[in-house]
Formats: C-alpha cells, structure tokens, sequence
C-alpha cells in the first residue's frame, strides 16, 4: 500500500512538472511574440519619423517655411523665393530630386493666413491684436528655428539623419518648447503697447486705422494703464495658459512642415511618398537593425537555443539560402548628378517705418510690436549705452 503511495505521489509530482515546463515554455513563447511585435511597432513608428524628418530637411533647404515676420503670411507681402531642386535617396555622386514650388498650396498658413485677414479688418479690436501679435511672434520663432536646425540637418550624410535624426530632433524640439516658454513671458509684457491702440476706423470698410492712445484722453489712458496692471497680475496665473500656448505653436510648426507638397519625377507628392520610399530603399538597414533585436529577444526569452537556432535562420535569410528577400537592395529609381545642398535665397520687399526715439520706458509701452527678441533687446542696450 505504501509503495502503491509513493509511486502515485512521484507521477503526480512529474505530471506537475511536466505541466509547469509546459506553461513556462508557453508563456515564453507569448512573451517573446508580443516583445516582437512591440519591436516591430516601434521600428516602423522610428523609421516612419526618420521619413518625415527627410521630407522636412527638403522643406527647410527650399526656404518656404514663413520665417520673414515681415512677409505672407503674416502680411500681404510675398517673398521672392529662389526655386531649386534638392538631393533625396543619394548615392556617392547621385540622387532623386525633389522641389518644393511657393504656389498657391504652400503658401497657404491656416492660423497665420486668419490672423492676418482679421489684423486688416475695419473693427480690428486692439487686445485680439494683442493675443494674436503674442501668438504671431511665438509661430514665427518656432518656424525660424526648425528651419535653420533642419537645414543643417540636411547637410549631414543622410544615413545619419534616417539612424540618428529623430533622436536629435527629439530633444532639440524639447529646447525650443523651452524656449517658446521664455519667449512668451517676454511677448506678454512687451506686446502690451497694443493697450495704447485704439482703432478710429468706424466706417465699416477698409483697413483698421490705429492711433495712440495718450495722456490727452485720460479716460482711455487710464484704462490702458489699467489693463497693464491687469495683465501685470494675470501673468502669475497664466504659466498653464503659456504652456498650452508654447504646445499649441509647436505642434502647429511642426504638422504644418510635414504637410507641404512636393514635387518629384514630374509627380506632385506629399510626406506619405518620401515614408514609403525610405522603408523602401533603407529596408536592409532597417530590417538589419529588427533582426538584432530579435536575436536578442530570443536569447533573453527563449534561452540559448533558440537565440542560436535564430542566428542560424538570419544567417540562411540574408546569404538567400531561406528564399526571403528581407536584405535584398532596391535599385535606386530616376537618379542624376548631385545639386547642391545650399538653402534657397529668399527676399522680402518690405518698407521698414522709422521709429521716433524714447526712452526705454516708453518703447516698453508704446514702441513695440513683438518683433525680433534679438534685434530689439540690441536697440534697448544701445540707448542706454548713449544716455
């Protein structure tokens, strides 16, 4: 009766086993399934990045991005843009080309485009001029700065922007948001002079006429010095405000860089063609770099047989032993000589209106229109080093 016993428990003991070997394989199996998938995402979600930021170095080299404040679309003004073509997809001494035409799509701003059709309204009202100057200013920086750090980009092997640039991009986008930050709390302040604005045009038609607001009419100079007091105070609160604002433009940048159109082998195409056609002719590295993951989810999971099993099904993949064409090179397409990687000439024809000269206090309050940060804090410098 006891050995009868014993041998029961053993067996049970094994089937135990035997089940837990079993559900601890399974289980790895799945874990190394899903790891894989969440790999494969990823790449494709990286790579995807990699195409958009080709697209968007183009973008930057043709100079259309609105980066001149005094320009369309922040004003009736069209810039003079030089039309060049730009290298894509290059080889040591080829590469596809791509142009990127000022016509009426890319000239096109949504926000801006909006902003200006109500800046030039009969009954323009001088705090939504007051919003709209902060959140002009803040667009034009964020334009201005993607457009000279994505032309520098595009100066680099384009094998180091598909592997590295949406990693630079990254934090590079988090120093602007930054900065957009700083920036803000600055346009806050010095755009305050519109309190001193009001608009006479009370005709209905025509373009709004905007006369300063001085100490002759006390009635509107207290109010305007009321609200300087207001918005003083506000801005203790308004941090949230600024952060949404800073997020809003950027991303508004960013989208609206990606959503320029090209042109390309005589075809007009979008970010959609440049994703694909990286995927395309960068797929052995890419497939290269999946494959290493892969191998070392296999190791990690699986255990050093089936890492080595994987090794082993790479190696007959990539000699075409195992009849996949994961590392087969795709002939590049419409190739030419290289052009040159130097950024579109752009010209703006625009009358500057001489300023009077004031102190500094009054420039704060009357004499600003949220311009150059730079250019305006060099002014400020020099009449004190005068006075």
């Amino acid at each position: 009766m006891s050995e009868s016993s014993d041998t029961s428990f053993i067996d049970k003991k094994k089937d135990e086993e035997s089940n837990t070997l079993k559900q601890n394989f399974m289980s790895n199996i799945v874990g190394f399934l899903s790891l894989v998938i969440i790999l494969f995402i990823c790449i494709v979600v990286y790579y995807t990045g990699s195409g958009l930021l080709l697209y968007a170095c183009k973008v930057a080299q043709s100079n259309i991005l609105p980066t001149d404040i005094h320009c369309s679309p922040y004003t009736d003004i069209k810039p003079n843009i030089q039309s060049i073509q730009t290298n894509i997809f290059t080889t040591d001494d080829a590469s596809m080309k791509m142009s990127f035409p000022y016509n009426e799509y890319n000239s096109k701003n949504y926000i801006l485009d909006m902003f200006r059709e109500y800046k030039s309204e009969s009954n323009s009202n001088f705090l939504a001029n007051y919003l709209i100057s902060i959140i002009d200013s803040i667009i034009h920086f964020n334009y201005s700065s993607f457009n000279k750090i994505l032309n520098v980009l595009n100066g680099f092997p384009e094998i180091i922007v598909v592997l590295f640039g949406p990693i630079l991009v990254f934090f590079v986008s988090i120093i602007i948001f930054i900065l957009d930050h700083i920036y803000l709390i600055y346009l806050w302040f010095v755009n305050m002079s519109w309190f001193f604005k009001t608009n006479t045009n009370g005709s209905g038609t025509g373009a709004p006429k905007w006369n300063d607001v001085t100490i002759t009419s006390p009635f509107n100079y207290i109010c305007a010095v009321g609200l300087v007091i207001l918005f003083a105070i506000l801005f203790f609160f308004s941090l949230p405000f600024i952060s949404i604002i800073a997020f809003l433009a950027i991303s508004w940048s960013t989208l609206s860089i990606i959503l320029y159109q090209s042109e390309m082998n005589g075809k007009n195409i979008s970010a959609a063609k440049i994703i694909q056609d990286t995927f395309k002719y960068y797929k052995t590295t890419i497939m290269g770099i999946l494959s290493f993951f892969v191998i070392i989810s296999a190791f990690s999971k699986l255990g050093m047989i089936s890492g080595i099993f994987s090794i082993i099904t790479l190696i007959l993949i990539y000699f075409g032993i195992i009849s996949i064409d994961l590392f087969k090179t795709v002939n590049k397409d419409n190739l030419s000589p290289l052009v040159s990687f130097n950024q579109a000439k752009k010209t703006c024809s625009y009358k500057e209106i001489p300023k009077e000269k004031h102190g500094l206090l009054h420039e704060l309050l009357f004499g600003q229109k949220g311009g150059n940060i730079v250019k305006e804090i060099k002014e400020a410098g020099k009449r004190l080093s005068k006075n």
